[in-house]
């Protein structure tokens, strides 16, 4: 037997063994920085209720908007925070009704996507009329996706006990697939198409 090998050994062993007892007495433990969080939906009293009941206290909400607008207004916000707030749930960011993780072909409003003005510049108002509603109302975050192919998927595969999980392989994707409306493109016309006007800031 190597005895520096077994000396190294021993001292790893008493060292978590010394940790070990720490966290059994409450001594020295430090608490986990991680949070429970989801974003599906829909942000209702059933659905923060399963939440809660589950310990996810941390969200993306989805509030409700009315007339159809892209943009929830401060008042809307309040009322899914105040949702959130009885169920002991932070609403950390909210979801926009557009720019989801969906194919372009799907999408009700692409405009951004697709460089189509005027509804371009319309859709790109709403979300700045949104970012003001969110700073009034306390939401810091605001979760979308600027996407045209979405979120690409073959299928599903087992996983640990009884769960599937949502799967990508590319030898089982189509060969050929048909072109998006948004046509044909390159890195250059995207990165021009997706630069807000008065940000500099380009979307890709």
């Amino acid at each position: 037997m190597n005895r520096r090998k077994f000396v190294a050994s021993s001292a790893a062993v008493a060292a978590l063994g010394g940790d070990s007892l720490a966290v059994a007495q409450g001594t020295s433990a430090k608490r986990a920085l991680m949070k429970l969080g989801c974003q599906s939906a829909p942000s209702n009293e059933k659905h923060f209720q399963y939440f809660a009941r589950y310990g996810v206290r941390n969200v993306c909400g989805y509030p409700e908007i009315a007339d159809g607008r892209l943009y929830a207004t401060v008042e809307e916000l309040k009322l899914l925070r105040d949702l959130g707030d009885r169920h002991k749930i932070s609403i950390d960011c909210i979801a926009p009704p557009f720019l989801e993780s969906s194919h372009v072909d799907q999408e009700k409003h692409p405009a951004i996507m697709l460089a189509q003005s005027p509804e371009r510049d319309r859709d790109i108002e709403a979300l700045q009329t949104l970012i003001r509603s969110c700073a009034a109302a306390g939401i810091p975050c605001i979760k979308y996706n600027m996407s045209i192919l979405g979120v690409l998927r073959t299928g599903r595969s087992p996983g640990r006990g009884d769960a599937t999980y949502s799967t990508w392989r590319l030898r089982e994707a189509h060969p050929d697939p048909p072109l998006t409306r948004a046509g044909r493109g390159c890195r250059r016309r995207v990165g021009t198409n997706h630069v807000f006007p008065g940000t500099g800031d380009s979307g890709g």
